[in-house]
């Protein structure tokens, strides 16, 4: 059985036919290893960010290594991508706070919730 490991990747939503504004930066990525393979699990602009992560995931054998890489930052869609990647996706995702999705998707479903079933209808979407 594969489980799913969390990792700091996630689809980008950049059209990969569509010009945008980017700059480069120096990051921190904090790599677990995961029955013998390395996994991103976090991506920081500061180096003592990432360190703290890293020292946070220190457990049942695994460390977590510290590692400086290169981001392409759009700067138009508000997404980072890793330079040094794996070459499976043009575009791939790097969240620069790990937890700076679910906290959106928490203040998403905040929001719908206190949403009237006709502002919903408005907006095209339903409860669930």
């Amino acid at each position: 059985m594969k489980h799913a490991v969390e990792t700091a990747h996630y689809p980008a939503s950049q059209p990969l036919d569509q010009p945008f504004e980017a700059t480069v930066r120096e990051g921190w990525g904090v790599w677990i290893n995961f029955m013998r393979e390395d996994f991103l699990k976090a991506t920081f602009t500061r180096r003592a960010d990432a360190d703290a992560f890293a020292q946070k995931h220190n457990h049942g054998g695994q460390r977590g290594q510290v590692r400086r890489m290169w981001l392409l930052v759009n700067e138009t869609a508000g997404e980072a991508y890793a330079i040094d990647s794996d070459g499976a996706q043009a575009l791939q995702g790097v969240d620069l706070d790990f937890r700076h999705h679910q906290r959106l998707k928490a203040l998403r479903s905040d929001v719908l919730s206190r949403l009237s079933d006709a502002e919903l209808h408005a907006l095209g979407l339903k409860r669930s």
